[in-house]
């Protein structure tokens, strides 16, 4: 780790520098607008699996830290201690996880800073005392539950946790996380460690991304209401994992000085999960802008419809794919592409490559796995977005400043790029269609729709390009970034 104190350390979980998502494209975009800067990335990554860097760090980045979540030292097999190790450990697990408790947190810290190399997995994880705990908490959350699978939900949420307090912060004058779970964990360390400065930039609600993931589970044998509430019924599995996401985004919120989203619907979210509402703001993405506004009259011969995103389950593939199904029944020539990394979840992957071959689209759909978006864009005629959440896609930027039309679930701020915001003057107009979640024939409706009406095709194109251009705009952007940091710094 690099020992130079930077000015801002960027928190990445799952993204930067090592994926080529919407968010890691945010942050590489930060980075290199404020040069005046010094940044050290902290990047949590799977305890397993081969990292490549997908980004060219910047000169003035001058440290990057990599973490992998899981990951702790073996340590010794026992300590001798004055008082049990598991009775300062047992409350501060259990608020931590469970009722938004962080008091004792310094309790844990001093624990790992005075027993540094001896205490690791097989005396937090792994023990005797560790396995009476497990059993203590089955009792008295989910004892009717499927223990097996229990078992491996705590250790993994209990080893999780560990891993991400035991290693040491990186020096820096200010913390900035991209998202609450495990980097946001970081971030209330960085508060209540060093008392520096800590933002967040939050591109989805990382809790609701975790509940949407949870309920579709398959791993998760019992389904089990995900309501949070814990009187007056028995808590399942899944509630399990969603409490201790709401405690991790809890905690974050409650410690950060400048709460950020990109889309005003997600204000209140925040507030609801802890975050004080004098601390909570829309800073909105922005793109950089071409000097002319392309509006493009009407589609190719054949058109070619694309999906532009990360190949996994939160961005709904499999509906566009059977949307694809429908759109060729009526427009056999028509082109059909999904843009983006399918390294993420590689059985996902196989699962859509799959439903497209039996399907009969394996020569109509192509997936082109890290790819350079703006080559695409001439020939792209109809963006097609079917995520079940979202909060402002910098996808649906870029290409609606090409005149592109989209076609979006109703997440997010989907909705208020295509149709524009309630302030908006003058209306722009829809510069797309808007469809409900998991739904192919309304997907492939809106795709034939604005393929078979010029005048549409082309109102549309104009409606969102004129939107991104004044709206959205890049300076305005990081000008807000740019005095937050100088107020903080």
């Amino acid at each position: 780790m690099s020992q130079q104190e930077a000015d801002i350390c960027i928190v990445c979980e799952g993204s930067y520098p090592y994926t080529s998502s919407g968010v890691s494209q945010w942050v590489h975009e930060l980075i290199t607008e404020h040069r005046e800067r010094t940044f050290h990335i902290l990047s949590l990554v799977p305890l397993h699996g081969t990292l490549k860097y997908r980004y060219t760090l910047p000169s003035h980045v001058i440290g990057h830290t990599t973490y992998r979540v899981l990951d702790l030292p073996k340590g010794a097999k026992t300590l001798k201690l004055e008082e049990p190790i598991w009775q300062v450990l047992k409350p501060i697990a259990e608020g931590m996880m469970f009722s938004k408790s962080f008091d004792n947190f310094f309790d844990l810290l001093s624990l790992f800073r005075r027993y540094e190399g001896c205490l690791g997995r097989r005396i937090l994880v792994e023990s005797q005392d560790a396995w009476k705990f497990f059993l203590d908490l089955y009792q008295k959350t989910i004892p009717t539950g499927p223990f097996k699978a229990y078992f491996a939900t705590a250790f993994t949420l209990m080893r999780s946790l560990f891993s991400i307090f035991y290693p040491p912060l990186p020096k820096a004058k200010l913390f900035h996380s991209v998202c609450t779970g495990y980097a946001g964990l970081f971030l209330y360390r960085a508060k209540q460690e060093r008392q520096v400065p800590c933002f967040i930039t939050e591109h989805g609600i990382y809790s609701n991304e975790r509940r949407i993931e949870i309920a579709m589970s398959d791993w998760i044998v019992e389904m089990g209401s995900l309501d949070l509430a814990l009187e007056g019924k028995s808590m399942t599995l899944k509630d399990f994992w969603l409490n201790a996401f709401c405690s991790f985004a809890y905690a974050c919120y409650q410690n950060c000085d400048e709460v950020i989203c990109t889309f005003d619907g997600n204000q209140e979210i925040q507030i609801t999960g802890g975050a004080l509402p004098d601390k909570v703001r829309v800073i909105v993405h922005g793109i950089k802008q071409k000097k002319e506004i392309k509006i493009r009259c009407q589609p190719h011969d054949p058109p070619t419809i694309a999906f532009m995103g990360r190949i996994v389950p939160i961005k709904g593939i499999k509906t566009f794919i059977r949307a694809c199904k429908l759109v060729s029944q009526q427009l056999p020539k028509a082109r059909f592409y999904a843009l983006g990394s399918t390294e993420e979840d590689a059985d996902y992957f196989t699962e859509c490559q799959k439903l497209a071959n039996d399907l009969g689209l394996a020569q109509k759909l192509i997936f082109f796995n890290h790819v350079n978006l703006e080559k695409f864009f001439p020939e792209v005629d109809l963006l097609v977005l079917t995520s079940l959440s979202e909060a402002q896609p910098l996808v649906m930027l870029e290409a609606g400043a090409e005149g592109i039309p989209c076609i979006a679930t109703d997440v997010g701020a989907c909705k208020q790029l295509i149709e524009g915001a309630p302030n908006e003057v003058p209306c722009l107009g829809e510069g797309g269609i808007v469809t409900p979640l998991v739904d192919p024939d309304a997907t492939a409706q809106a795709i034939l729709n604005l393929l078979s009406h010029p005048q549409r095709y082309q109102a549309c194109s104009e409606a969102i390009a004129r939107r991104v251009h004044a709206y959205y705009r890049f300076e305005q952007q990081h000008e807000q970034y740019r005095h937050l940091y100088q107020n903080y710094l």
